[in-house]
């Protein structure tokens, strides 16, 4: 739902600040991967998705970070990476056979570097949805998704992103062919806070503005806030709450999206997250109204 990162300052105001602690940590990683599996499920539709992905780190990340929950250590210490991953999803629609598995693989470049504030963010990801058939109707579709984003700390724990998106669709049937666009402009914000209690609150919010493009169809804009809180009790687990509201020309997309979820780090190394996600939209039977839960587990190296 977003997109955030990136540094750049000149090492006398990273000193200022109060520049990385790798120094200070015994252990350090400098990889991540893991496996996932998501449902996904609407009044008509239920899809089953098994992935995987990895990050590379461009400089080492503690394991046991002194002032700051686990997670956040890339945020916090200001590295870049590059990160892949590949996914294989089966669809059961109601009335439809499932003739073709769909699939789906991206690629995200974070550059970053801990003595500069600013950052720049690159992803690209394509979506292949399977085919299906219905009676003599066969249809499929093929999704493209390109992001950059670029932003600045201003200080150790807040930094500020501005961000452009793109998600073209191209549907094809036995009927014929249609090509949808989304456009998005993105300002979002994050910031860690380390309350009282030795406990931590990350934030994250922002707006989008949305302008969709569809073939035959008048251009429509849509407005999106966002908000994302996590809670870390303890450096090791975060709990998150997050919730979305979309307005706009574009009915089928209008409503709230609601995101709930745990990772905790059973080891410094090793963790397991649980996402719940719900999007609620004021069209009645639209394919965007829909739940989702997604297991992932990943391992620090």
């Amino acid at each position: 739902m977003i997109s955030t990162r990136r540094v750049v300052v000149s090492s006398l105001v990273a000193a200022a600040m109060g520049g990385p602690s790798l120094a200070l940590a015994e252990d350090t990683f400098q990889a991540e991967a893991g496996l996932s599996y998501s449902r996904l499920k609407t009044d008509f539709a239920r899809q089953d998705t098994a992935g995987a992905g990895a990050t590379y780190f461009f400089d080492k990340l503690p394991t046991q970070p002194r002032d700051y929950p686990l997670e956040q250590a890339q945020f916090v210490e200001r590295i870049g990476s590059l990160s892949a991953n590949y996914s294989r999803t089966h669809s059961d629609y109601t009335g439809f056979e499932s003739l073709k598995n769909g699939s789906m693989y991206g690629i995200t470049a974070l550059f970053a570097r801990p003595e500069t504030p600013l950052f720049v963010d690159a992803s690209y990801a394509s979506l292949y949805s399977g085919k299906v058939r219905s009676g003599s109707l066969e249809s499929e579709t093929d999704g493209k998704f390109y992001q950059l984003a670029a932003g600045a700390y201003i200080d150790r724990t807040t930094a500020f992103n501005l961000g452009w998106s793109r998600n073209t669709t191209q549907n094809k049937s036995t009927s014929g062919e249609s090509r949808n666009t989304s456009d998005s402009i993105v300002v979002s914000g994050q910031h860690l806070a380390q309350l009282s209690g030795g406990d931590h609150l990350a934030l994250l919010a922002g707006l989008s503005l949305d302008t969709h493009e569809r073939q035959g169809s008048a251009s429509e804009k849509n407005r999106t806030v966002f908000v994302l809180a996590t809670y870390y009790p303890t450096k090791m687990l975060g709990l998150k709450l997050g919730a979305l509201s979309d307005r706009g020309d574009d009915r089928s997309n209008e409503g709230e999206f609601y995101l709930a979820g745990a990772r905790m780090f059973v080891t410094p190394t090793l963790s397991l997250s649980l996402d719940f996600q719900k999007s609620h939209v004021k069209a009645p039977n639209s394919a965007a109204d829909f739940d989702f839960v997604t297991l992932r587990a990943l391992v620090r190296f």
